[in-house]
């Protein structure tokens, strides 16, 4: 019962912390700077083989003719020899069982249609009927209590939903016995609860050829070594088959619903590339990018602050020492009030900048992370060249799958406004890191809050 509880527990956590929405399994790319002034991209993706653990628990009904031979010598040794080849007719029944075992699949990354192999090393199945008692003061009753202990080697062939995670599957279960125990039990009452067993008084099937039909939503639970994947796959399943017992006029037969849970660890599918530095390359002229805020339109008590921008190319020549480094531009904001004073970022090629998160839900971008940003895209307009990288953190409030979520939407959060300001998508790459990364200490509020921040590079 103990094994039991605890196999539960760990099918149940993960089902009941798993994402409440759809969600990416994750294709990453990595842009690295190479000493040569080359550049290597990286791509990483889901593969398409996956290997772990199948556990679970089962929910057993049994049904069809059960019969058990009475042992006279057993029950009653008055009864006339005659008599004592009697059969006892079971009702049908229900019962429990648990299972573990290895697990196997082949999912191609894009295809609708995939298959695996499980197979269950100790796969226990219960289970108990009884007659109904009689209506004298004895209550007398019989009950039949049947364990069975198969290996089972279980091909399925998977089809995967639009839902990303969402799949169906179905296939067959070999059923090999290891060891069974079929009771015969003998219940009165006499003074007290008094039961007579007899053990094994028939024999069980060998062999057993069954089938599955079952539905599964698996989600991405960490991302190791930037290698491989680790998915969580609960799923549900109905089983049948053929009978589990034929012997002494016997059909008895079980349907059961398996509830499990399929740990996998997958290697990622990696692809390289390396973008050769070209020697000839001449950059677009420098520009100054001034932003100025005037009045805008009146609009029934709203007065409109406009941002314009103006972009003016100048030659090399003319521009000043600390304009004409290379993939460097200065932008000078200019601002009517004059209690305001004049700011001046600087963005450059290499510039690594961390922005952080108020709080833990936190996703939106603050103000001083837009007028960077702002900036980021004037930049990138004036240098086509350049490509932005941006990893979202999170602290370690939360779930693993919601601190993913939260990293990954702070990325995004970059994403939507550089490309609201007219860049290009190809242009940025942004991932989530989750918790994985902290810089600061998670026990405290300090900590935290270093924590929950999003990086962005520029990169030339």
């Amino acid at each position: 019962m103990i094994r039991l509880k605890i196999i539960v527990i760990i099918i149940f956590f993960p089902i009941l912390n798993m994402p409440l929405k759809p969600q990416t399994m994750g294709d990453f790319r990595e842009i690295i700077p190479l000493p040569s002034k080359d550049t290597l991209v990286i791509d990483r993706g889901l593969g398409d083989w996956w290997f772990g653990a199948n556990i679970g628990v089962n929910a057993n009904y049994y049904f069809n003719r059960l019969r058990m031979p009475l042992d006279s010598s057993l029950y009653d040794p008055s009864i006339p020899p005659e008599y004592r080849d009697s059969m006892i007719n079971y009702p049908g029944g229900f019962g429990t069982g648990f299972y573990a075992g290895l697990f196997a699949e082949w999912n191609p990354k894009g295809s609708d249609w995939g298959v695996s192999l499980s197979l269950l090393l100790h796969d226990f199945r219960s289970g108990i009927a009884e007659t109904p008692a009689s209506k004298d003061t004895t209550k007398e009753s019989y009950e039949a209590i049947t364990e069975f202990s198969y290996v089972s080697v279980s091909p399925s062939a998977r089809y995967n939903f639009p839902i990303v995670g969402l799949y169906s599957f179905g296939g067959f279960d070999l059923d090999f016995i290891t060891g069974s125990k079929l009771i015969n039990r003998f219940k009165f009452k006499n003074s007290g609860n008094i039961d007579y067993d007899k053990k094994n008084v028939i024999s069980p099937q060998k062999f057993r050829l069954g089938f599955h039909l079952g539905i599964a939503y698996e989600f991405l639970v960490a991302d190791i070594n930037h290698k491989y994947r680790l998915l969580f796959s609960p799923y549900l399943s109905l089983n049948g088959g053929t009978s589990v017992i034929s012997d002494s006029g016997s059909s008895r037969n079980t349907l059961f619903a398996r509830i499990g849970l399929i740990i996998k660890l997958g290697p990622d599918e990696v692809k390289k590339d390396t973008l050769a530095f070209n020697p000839d390359y001449k950059p677009p002229p420098d520009a100054y990018a001034n932003a100025n805020r005037e009045n805008g339109p009146f609009f029934g008590g709203f007065e409109e602050s406009l941002l314009a921008y103006e972009a003016t190319p100048v030659e090399r020549s003319q521009v000043s020492e600390e304009v004409a480094e290379k993939s460097t531009i200065d932008v000078v904001e200019k601002v009517t009030s004059s209690t305001e004073p004049q700011r001046k970022i600087t963005i450059r090629a290499g510039q690594r900048k961390t922005y952080f998160f108020p709080s833990s839900a936190a996703t939106s971008l603050t103000g001083d992370t837009r007028e960077y940003l702002d900036n980021v895209a004037e930049f990138l307009k004036a240098n086509p060249s350049s490509t932005v990288r941006i990893v979202g953190h999170s602290d370690d409030q939360g779930t693993f799958s919601q601190n993913q979520k939260r990293s990954e939407d702070r990325a995004k959060q970059v994403v939507q406004y550089l490309v609201s300001k007219g860049i290009a998508s190809g242009r940025l790459f942004p991932r989530g890191d989750g918790a994985r990364v902290p810089v600061g200490d998670n026990r405290s509020e300090d900590g935290r809050k270093r924590n929950r921040r999003v990086e962005i590079l520029i990169v030339q």
